[in-house]
């Protein structure tokens, strides 16, 4: 049954065999025997598109140096290039010499691998134009149906359309005398697919290879996602430190951290409620004093008016207008970036890594910490307002600097005292150490630890990594001989069940015969964690809900129970003609005149959902959101420093000290019972949980992925018959014919010309339109489904799209009006998928050829000169962005890459030319252009513009490769049905023979992805053990590099280093705990020229921190000389920031490189905890203003309540009214920029 418009082009219903049209067909089928002429016009079109774009980019990419080249200066040193030559051709050779490494190093591994995907295809589309064209071509256009390239032939006898145009060099064009021929298409394609297996088999080869060099840098190896696992649907009884410890210690080198999840989705709606409403006040003050210095200046043109008009004096010309104008900016630029400003209700926000640390050591002074078990109370005494390790400061006005008037939290200092994952320190993600346990326990692995100082550097290791991997006591630590074996602050083997007591460990009922869902009796009883006190667990509530409760719960104790302190003086609602009475803003403005809005009926309703007058209450915006934002300022505060308030979640985070036992973790079977403390995830960057997803329920995880599978299905179904219609568009011809009353399109030559060169460019213009929601709405599902990081998000995207565009790109163009009719035949004869197939698909390639062309010459342009960007920039931040923060946003954030939606683009293209590269051999042609084309052009994005501030370590390679499959399979499927499907001139099937080949290759084809994908599947994401010994000295050399970089290290220490190094592993280790203390004495012990000969599996066990034994004692001058280092390259980067001209605030740093030991521990320590925990009280940032409004407004908020942070700090409105800042916001943050 047809389903939308494109038409036959016969009215007949019989069919010839020249003619496919079975109920209807494509717009790609109508494009079959498009003229020479018309392609040519369609290139030239895109020519133009191409040329001008091209030009604007070379006129203006050395003049808006922050838009076309900001990461020369505006990101950290480490990830900077360059800036491009100023010629053409200069920066073309620079873009194609670039070194891989460089590339992975500045951009990552996900930029890296998306360009060498593209230059894969070029490597397989190169060898098939020199060598399928060649042969192919010929052998179609001699001999065959049709002889005219230029235009359309069309007997009128039985108006059968002969092969013309380009279609006379494809397939379709070989006369049926001429069948043997057909073998030449066999072969070709048989080389077509060893090829692209040959090289698809080495790509993941040198995938592998690239992955584990860059997994195994020092420098990633630094990172905390370089050895933490995300562990999913954990039991509920081993949601325990002891039993995760227990559990996961078998692994080498141990674990350092455990995070465990807590249910924070009530917390989290009231952070993301308070950021609106943060950002709404901020626009709204910043609004009143806009229009109140307008007002100033209106006035003060009228009174300067008058003086003149009384005095009789000239008129400002224009010369003194603009000198004023000047006078005026450079007094605002001067405010801006001077001292001055007030500020009220302060929170201390480090700035800094210095500053954090140094917060965070003062307040370990001044604290004991111990684990808060979930009920009790920590009794050191805090001051209001603390959060976790950040402590809240002081509340009042400050001018010029903010004065911390707060108290210290609770802080954390590296490993340098046993660190309690206290349920009111830490919460949402419970930062677990040994420490003492209530004596009412009973002795366990992780109980009976004693509590021990320890640097940074050295954590706490559990007994797996205690004892050297080469010893025999390393070795069998884990034996049943030696599970009672005891040791100094150490113990061996599950301490729970005794081993006098061995009955215990055997199930003794009696199992009945029609127990069949039972074992039978004596079988060994289910394992027991450590710590494991029968039916009672530290985070379970005994007071469990009923499953009904829990299945509409979102987490946490009802609000109604907790009672919160007010959070303002007053109210607006009884004050508000009092409260501002003699106001700045009264001099100049209305009360009428303040910003108003009108609130929606309820909560859950979403801000673009329109208000009306008569139905939705109209309140003053600025005393609405100040109410608000206290009340959410203070509850979220309060909630952080309770979390206990939530429930425990079946998930948790384990940080390894070894990167290698992270990667045999994720690998191992870690449950006996399916689909328990899985999945695993490994190499997951704190900036990239996506932490609103932490709360999900595996049930309810497998439920919305089955809703979103549906939701995408029938996506697919409904983009159907737009795309269908966008592909008709291109057939003139067609519709002229089926509806006369068009006919006055083709009466006059001209105007026929022009209506086929639109038609030529239109549907492929409006469909990339229709597709540009896609990725979009894919995205918000993706999140829907409850992916657990952005990389995963990535993951689901590329799948859901790919299919997607496949469908509606390829499939859909291709059969359109006949998909629905398609689908019925193949699901009721799936026999008949080739000859369908063959009976459709290649008529659509010309279309193909249009659409391929289009899509490189626009688009590629399009990259480079970023027409969206210079939109955003040039108008819509104009309008839009109104505020302080808006403005420094704009600025200081580089563009970045959904790389889920951005592979299957160019996937999609790679398939398409596969299928038609044996039937329209041309089409390789249109791929390299196509492919080279986007390769420069995303190759110059990624060097000079975007910034990339998470990877999936290069993940989505491996799946576009196995997606490009696909081409393959539809290419040996359509010619399959083309060789059976050709007769001779008696009507007999000439070509069978092929189509059983074809069939065989198809099946092989198949085998060789399935053995792909078995023999690299475990090592596309994991490690194997092999590279640890040289990874480790790697980082030994690595780090030795860094603390002589930063200073920490002399000439004679460094060799002292390499020395002590080498000795520390020849030696024998006593049975101890490993602690640093011991490093010294171990390194000097002995002395030999034998020691060069390292161990470095010895090494590896340790986790490769000797470099630390030749820098003992210098702790406490690391953090200060590498803060001087910092600064100093902080001050070099703003000099060469202001030579450049236009960047404000490119200071900053990220790299972790950058850090000491002591300053990455504490990092890694807060960056797992919740967002919800860690969510800081942002900073009303107001425009500061000469007439007095902003600092009124700022006293004001201060009278009203303590718990709004306002600043007018480092910003200023220039002539025109316009804000301007001269510095970071008050509440930014260095380390929150850090890529851990």
């Amino acid at each position: 049954m047809s389903t939308t418009s494109p038409l036959p082009l016969t009215p007949r219903a019989e069919s010839t065999p020249t003619e496919t049209n079975q109920g209807g067909t494509g717009a790609a089928f109508e494009s079959s025997g498009i003229s020479l002429v018309a392609f040519v016009t369609a290139l030239a079109t895109s020519l133009i598109v191409f040329g001008v774009q091209i030009a604007v980019f070379l006129l203006l990419r050395n003049k808006l140096a922050r838009i076309f080249k900001p990461k020369t200066y505006l990101v950290p040193e480490r990830e900077r290039t360059n800036p491009p030559p100023a010629t053409p051709w200069n920066l073309l050779f620079t873009l194609m010499k670039f070194d891989d490494r460089e590339i992975i190093k500045k951009c990552g591994l996900d930029a890296y691998f998306f360009l060498r995907y593209l230059q894969t295809l070029l490597v397989i589309f190169v060898p098939i134009a020199l060598i399928v064209i060649p042969v192919l071509v010929p052998l179609n256009y001699v001999g065959g149906l049709g002889q005219s390239v230029l235009d359309d032939v069309i007997n009128k006898d039985n108006v059968t359309r002969i092969p013309s145009g380009l279609d006379t060099l494809a397939w379709g064009n070989v006369s049926p005398k001429n069948q043997s021929r057909r073998w030449v298409h066999l072969v070709l394609a048989i080389l077509v697919i060893v090829w692209v297996c040959g090289v698809f088999f080495a790509e993941l080869r040198v995938y592998v290879k690239i992955r584990q060099d860059y997994l195994t840098s020092a420098e990633h190896r630094l990172r905390a996602s370089a050895n933490t696992v995300l562990v999913s649907s954990v039991p509920e009884k081993w949601l325990t430190e002891d039993a995760l410890r227990g559990l996961f210690d078998v692994f080498p080198g141990g674990i350092r951290n455990v995070w465990l999840t807590r249910d924070f989705s009530k917390l989290l709606e009231k952070i993301h409620k308070r950021d609106a409403v943060h950002k709404q006040l901020e626009a709204a003050e910043s609004d009143l004093i806009r229009e109140t210095k307008r007002r100033h200046l209106k006035h003060r043109a009228a009174e300067e008016k008058r003086n003149r008009r009384a005095s009789r004096a000239k008129a400002e010309t224009k010369q003194e207008r603009a000198e004023r104008e000047k006078k005026e900016d450079e007094d605002a630029l001067r405010r801006a970036e001077g001292p001055g400003g007030l500020s009220t209700g302060v929170q201390d926000v480090p700035h800094d890594v210095s500053a954090a640390v140094e917060e965070t050591n003062d307040k370990f002074d001044e604290t004991d910490l111990t684990d808060i078990q979930e009920g009790e109370v920590e009794t050191t005494p805090n001051k209001k307002g603390e959060i976790g390790g950040f402590a809240k400061v002081g509340q009042g006005i400050s001018l010029g600097l903010k004065k911390a008037v707060g108290g210290a939290g609770q802080g954390i200092r590296g490993g340098a005292k046993a660190v309690g994952g206290g349920l009111e320190g830490t919460g949402g993600f419970e930062l677990i150490d040994g420490g003492n346990r209530p004596p009412s326990r009973p002795a366990t692995r992780g109980s009976d630890r004693v509590r021990k100082v320890q640097i940074a550097d050295e954590p706490k290791t559990s007994f797996a990594s205690e004892t050297p991997l080469h010893t025999p006591e390393g070795r069998h630590a884990h034996s049943p001989s030696n599970s009672s074996f005891k040791r100094d602050g150490g113990y061996a083997g599950n301490t729970t069940r005794k081993a006098d007591n061995i009955d215990g460990m055997l199930v003794k009922e009696k199992t009945k015969w029609y127990q069949f869902w039972k074992p039978p009796t004596g079988s060994y009883a289910s394992p027991i964690p450590q710590g494991f006190e029968g039916d009672e667990f530290p985070w379970k509530d005994n007071k469990a809900k009923p499953f009904w409760k829990k299945l509409f719960s979102s987490g946490g104790d009802d609000e109604n129970s907790v009672q919160y302190p007010p959070s303002s003086n007053f109210s607006y609602s009884d004050n508000e003609g009092k409260i501002e009475e003699q106001a700045e803003w009264e001099k100049w403005l209305k009360p009428g005149d303040r910003p108003h809005h009108r609130l929606p009926l309820f909560e859950w309703t979403p801000s673009w959902f329109p208000a009306f007058p008569l139905i939705h209450e109209k309140v003053d915006t600025i005393y609405w959101c100040r109410t608000e934002l206290a009340r959410l300022n203070l509850e979220i505060e309060e909630d952080q420093e309770h979390p206990e308030r939530y429930p425990i979640m079946n998930s948790a985070f384990i940080q390894f000290n070894n990167q290698v036992a992270a990667h045999m973790a994720c690998q191992s079977v870690t449950h006996h019972v399916p689909k328990r403390m899985a999945p695993r995830m490994v190499e997951i960057s704190p900036n990239d949980v996506i932490w609103d997803n932490m709360a999900i329920r595996w049930w309810d995880e497998w439920a919305r992925c089955a809703a979103v599978f549906l939701f995408v299905i029938g996506m697919i179904i409904l983009w159907t018959f737009p795309v269908a219609f966008t592909a008709s568009l291109s057939q003139i011809d067609a519709l002229i014919l089926k509806y006369p009353w068009l006919d006055f399109l083709q009466r006059n030559k001209a105007v026929h010309d022009v209506i086929k060169a639109i038609a030529g460019v239109l549907p492929a213009v409006v469909l990339a339109i229709l597709l540009a929601l896609v990725p979009i709405i894919l995205g918000l599902l993706a999140e829907f489904q409850g992916s657990k990081t952005g990389s995963q998000k990535s993951e689901v995207v590329q799948v859901y799209y790919f299919v997607f565009l496949f469908t509606q790109v390829f499939l859909v163009v291709s059969i359109a009006t006949g998909l629905l009719q398609t689908l019925a035949e193949i699901s009721g004869d799936v026999t008949q998928t080739p000859q369908i197939l063959a009976r459709n698909l290649p008529k659509g390639a010309n279309y193909f050829f249009t659409y391929m062309i289009l899509q490189a010459l626009s688009t590629s342009s399009g990259h480079l000169l970023q027409i969206g960007t210079l939109f955003v920039w040039f108008i819509l931040a104009r309008i839009l962005d109104n505020t302080a923060r808006a403005k420094w946003k704009r600025n200081t954030e580089l563009p970045d890459v959904t790389w889920g939606s951005y592979f299957p683009v160019y996937t999609n293209f790679a398939c398409i030319a596969l299928i038609y590269s044996v039937v329209a051999p041309l089409i390789s042609i249109f791929a390299i252009i196509t492919f080279s084309l986007f390769w420069v052009a995303n190759r110059y994005n990624m060097l000079y513009v975007n910034r990339f501030r998470t990877d999936t370590g290069g993940v989505l390679y491996p799946r576009a490769i196995n997606q490009t499959f696909v081409g393959l399979y539809v290419m040996e499927l359509c010619l399959i049905g083309l060789f059976f499907l050709a007769e001779d001139e008696t009507g007999a099937n000439v070509c069978f023979p092929q189509a059983i080949v074809m069939i065989v290759v198809l099946g092989l084809t198949a085998l060789f992805q399935l053995l792909l994908n078995n023999s690299f599947g475990p090592l596309l994401r994991y490690l194997p053990i092999t590279f640890e010994d040289e990874a480790v000295l790697r980082d030994e050399a690595f780090e030795r590099a860094q603390q002589k970089r930063l200073g920490l290290l002399g000439d004679e220490d460094d060799e002292a280093t390499a020395l002590m190094s080498g000795l520390s592993t020849t030696k024998s280790r006593p049975s101890t705990d490993i602690e640093l203390d011991n490093l010294p004495r171990r390194g000097a012990s002995g002395g030999s020229k034998l020691g060069k000969l390292k161990h470095a599996g010895t090494w590896a066990m340790h986790g490769g921190k000797k470099v630390r034994a030749a820098t003992f004692g210098k702790a406490s001058d690391n953090v200060r000389t590498a803060a001087l280092y910092r600064k100093q390259r902080r001050q070099k980067d703003l000099e060469a920031q202001r030579a450049i001209g236009d960047a404000l605030y490119g200071g900053y740093h990220d790299e972790i490189e950058d850090l000491t030991l002591e300053e990455r521990d504490t990092l890694v320590r807060k960056a797992f905890q919740h967002y919800a925990l860690r969510a800081r009280r942002p900073t009303v940032w107001i425009p500061r203003d000469d007439i007095g409004v902003s600092d009124d407004e700022i006293r004001r908020t201060m009278e009203f309540s303590d718990n709004i942070w306002i600043s007018n700090e480092g910003t200023a409105l220039d002539s025109k009214v316009r804000v301007v800042y001269g510095r970071n916001p008050p509440d930014f943050s260095e380390t929150d920029l850090i890529n851990l």
